[in-house]
């Protein structure tokens, strides 16, 4: 069977995903807590894209020394092949599905009424330390890293548009959505200058939200401490502040995998299914506005 029509079989990608995230977190491991400092941020070989959204951080969780990725087809357009053995890892993307009357047209039927509904799909793509015989030629040049973390921090803060108001007259990190602004604690009441813009980024990213911005739901709606809608806002924001921190090559200096806050979110990835694939979706937007880098969906195909 082609790996890359494995979506044709009727599966619950949904599902698919965030079970793998579930068995990451029982296992200790918390998927968007991964760095990429070392190894890259995960990509795809040849198109050169970067991988978004909830597919960055299963691809991060595998741990390879290189972040470089390849699909089966690609793999055997260049000649290589896939290790004995060794297996690929999903990766999901959107599908506009042209439909009328609830059935799928085909792609060729324009003279139809039809409406457009995306579906989630989804195909595999290997590690290149999965691979063999691929020609040197293809791989990128080693990086070299001259920028200053910190400096990298303070122009994803200053290059925002239309930034809110970053205040620090309390000793609270908190974002006031009617009045559209940010208030952090001084920059000297934190353990590192790294921990203070992580937290600075997780306010970023909830003011994403404000009507004039991403007008988003689970921001307006998150009035009630542990509602679905507040518990969804709170994993966007930590989603698009470790996407942040990871941007801008900064490492929080305390990293939350306590067995209260993995179970937390196992509590709610168990009872839906859509949880955390929505979240990295919004997390990307989140992300992309603050960056100004807009002009890719959250998942797109590489």
């Amino acid at each position: 069977m082609n790996v890359n029509n494995a979506a044709s079989i009727k599966l619950d990608v949904y599902q698919l995903v965030t079970d793998q995230i579930i068995t990451l977190l029982e296992k200790g491991t918390i998927p968007w807590k991964q760095p990429w400092s070392d190894a890259g941020i995960p990509r795809n070989l040849l198109s050169k894209r970067a991988y978004r959204g909830i597919n960055l951080w299963l691809l991060l969780s595998l741990g390879f020394e290189k972040n470089l990725f390849l699909t089966w087809e690609q793999i055997k357009s260049l000649g290589g092949s896939v290790n004995k053995g060794e297996k690929g890892q999903i990766v999901i993307f959107w599908k506009s599905s042209k439909k009328e009357n609830g059935e799928e047209q085909p792609e060729e039927n324009k003279e139809q009424q039809t409406k457009t509904k995306s579906l989630l799909r989804y195909y595999k793509v290997f590690n290149v330390a999965q691979c063999n015989n691929l020609p040197e030629s293809i791989f990128p040049p080693a990086e070299i890293k001259d920028h200053s973390p910190i400096i990298t921090c303070e122009n994803i803060v200053s290059g925002m548009t239309d930034c809110p108001a970053i205040k620090h007259k309390e000793p609270l990190a908190y974002y006031h959505i009617e009045k559209d602004y940010i208030n952090m604690p001084k920059r000297n009441s934190f353990s590192s200058i790294e921990s203070y813009y992580a937290t600075l980024f997780h306010e970023l990213v909830h003011s994403t939200g404000h009507e004039k911005r991403l007008n988003r739901v689970t921001l307006s709606e998150m009035a009630e401490f542990g509602s679905d809608a507040y518990s969804q806002e709170e994993l966007i924001a930590e989603l698009g502040s470790c996407f942040l921190v990871n941007h801008a090559g900064i490492l929080p200096t305390v990293i939350e995998n306590s067995a209260a806050y993995i179970g937390g979110w196992l509590e709610k990835f168990k009872n839906d299914k859509r949880f955390v694939v929505e979240a990295s979706g919004q997390a990307q937007k989140a992300a992309d506005i603050i960056l100004d880098l807009t002009a890719s969906p959250p998942f797109k195909k590489s």
